[in-house]
């Protein structure tokens, strides 16, 4: 049994590596087409380790095992992949469509995870959830 979670333990670290790479910040050129500068993404890399550690933790804390475990991880590494790709050029979505998206993927996750959860066990993912965001609204601007 503890070797199987150390192995699914294992793959979750390896994939969030993958996405942490695959999300790398992209420079983009300005109009002038001389100077260039970075774009602030929806999660910072701390923030994306921290989301790893926090699901690992907080999910063992809350007593969420076994096919539970990995339903909540999979919808928590979805949602956040598809936020941090909200601000990827290609998409071409304003700040204001990118905070818009980001808050309605936000809703679709909670409301993804709540059945999975029991009450306690969602109050407490949302008031952790609460505390990591509270770096992403401040960066960027979000009130």
């Amino acid at each position: 049994m503890e070797n199987m979670m150390i192995k699914s333990f294992l793959k979750i670290v390896a994939f969030i590596i993958f996405l942490v790479i695959l999300s790398s910040p992209i420079y983009s050129q300005e109009d002038n087409g001389q100077e260039k500068s970075k774009r602030v993404d929806i999660f910072k890399s701390t923030e994306r380790d921290s989301l790893q550690l926090w699901f690992y933790d907080r999910a063992t804390i809350m007593g969420v095992t076994g096919e539970k475990r990995k339903e909540f991880y999979n919808i928590i590494l979805y949602h956040t992949y598809k936020m941090t790709a909200l601000e990827k050029k290609e998409k071409g979505y304003t700040p204001k469509e990118i905070r818009s998206k980001f808050e309605e993927l936000l809703q679709k996750q909670h409301s993804e995870v709540k059945p999975i959860l029991d009450d306690k066990q969602y109050g407490y993912y949302l008031d952790t959830y609460k505390k990591l965001l509270k770096g992403v609204y401040e960066r960027k601007g979000w009130k």
